[in-house]
C-alpha cells in the first residue's frame, strides 16, 4: 500500500467541518446583503424625489410669480417632473404633501415624511 493515493478519513472530516463553518457564516451574510441592498434602493428613491423637489423649488423661485408657498411647489412637482420614480418603485400610500409610503419591487417599503419648503430651503423627504 505504499503507492495508494487518496484522502484519509480525518482529512475528509476536516474538510467537511471547514465547509460547514464557511456555509454557516456566509449564507446569513448573503441574506443580510440582499436586504441591505433593498434598503439602499429605497434610499436611492428618496434621493431621487429630493432631487426633484430641489429642482422644482428652484424653478418656482425663478418663475415670473416667484415662490409663494409650499402648496405651489407641491402642485408643480406633481405636474412636472412628477413623483413616478420608475417601474421598480410605487406608492401604495401617497405621495401627499405630508409624505407617503414608498415601495421597491413590491417587497421593501418605507414610510416617508415630507417637510415643506420655504423661501430659503426646498422640501425634504426622509425615512
Amino acid at each position: 500500500m505504499k503507492n495508494c493515493n487518496g484522502f484519509t478519513l480525518i482529512e475528509l472530516i476536516a474538510s467537511l467541518v471547514i465547509f460547514s463553518v464557511l456555509a454557516a457564516v456566509l449564507i446569513p451574510r448573503y441574506i443580510d446583503a440582499e436586504t441591505a441592498a433593498k434598503y439602499r434602493a429605497i434610499d436611492v428613491g428618496v434621493s431621487e424625489i429630493n432631487g426633484r423637489e430641489t429642482l422644482t423649488w428652484a424653478m418656482v423661485k425663478l418663475s415670473n410669480t416667484g415662490y409663494l408657498n409650499d402648496d405651489q411647489v407641491w402642485t408643480q412637482l406633481t405636474t412636472d417632473p412628477g413623483t413616478v420614480l420608475g417601474p421598480d418603485y410605487d406608492w401604495p400610500s401617497g405621495p401627499t404633501i405630508a409624505g407617503g409610503v414608498l415601495r421597491f419591487k413590491q417587497e421593501m417599503s418605507a414610510s416617508l415624511i415630507r417637510t415643506g419648503s420655504s423661501r430659503e430651503t426646498p422640501a425634504r423627504w426622509r425615512r
